[in-house]
């Protein structure tokens, strides 16, 4: 599999983002996991990254529950930045809500809705299926 450079992860839950990232790692695909707490923080500093001229993230995951803004905040933020080659996005979420699915489905991301926990057998095919389209 061919690598990808860097994927953000954006969880509030620190059990969470402790297995998301040791995960990602055992998959040997990545070279940096990049960790925002709350969608605002990671609106800042992903905006802060494309005014620096560095690279995005090749992944996001995105959790919808969070302080300050949730999930559903970053995505209509971060849709309206002006970006050529925008991330691929994954909602990472303990949510089973249908109206969350609805609303996922009103971003274009009904079939990048995942189901916290998640395991290192979705994390290797995500990767794959990315790397093949050519992510």
């Amino acid at each position: 599999m061919k690598d990808i450079r860097q994927v953000c992860l954006i969880e509030d839950d620190p059990i969470a983002v402790l297995l998301s990232k040791k995960f990602m790692q055992l998959t040997g695909a990545i070279e940096e996991i990049i960790v925002y707490g709350n969608g605002k923080e990671a609106y800042e500093g992903l905006k802060s990254r494309l005014k620096e001229g560095k690279q995005l993230p090749n992944l996001i995951f995105l959790d919808l529950n969070m302080p300050i803004w949730d999930g559903w905040n970053f995505l209509k933020e971060f849709k309206k930045l002006n970006i050529l080659s925008k991330p691929i996005i994954y909602i990472l979420t303990s949510s089973t809500s249908q109206c969350d699915k609805d609303k996922a489905k009103n971003f274009g991301l009904d079939d990048h809705y995942l189901v916290k926990p998640i395991d290192l057998k979705k994390i290797k095919e995500i990767f794959k299926k990315e790397v093949e389209s050519g992510n």
